[in-house]
């Protein structure tokens, strides 16, 4: 389970760090970053799903 993401530099995300719990809602206005904030999380869950070479 994903308790904690920190994202520096991101597409708009300058600098993020939040801590998830059991059920966290994630909203805002347009244009503030919350596709962004999906965007990497898949990226990183893509990452970790690679065979390692």
């Amino acid at each position: 389970m994903l308790t904690r993401l920190k994202v520096m530099g991101f597409k708009n995300l300058r600098e993020v760090d939040l801590q998830f719990g059991l059920f966290t809602c994630i909203a805002g206005t347009n244009g503030v970053g919350k596709s962004n904030l999906f965007d990497a999380i898949t990226l990183l869950s893509d990452w970790a799903s690679m065979p390692i070479a």
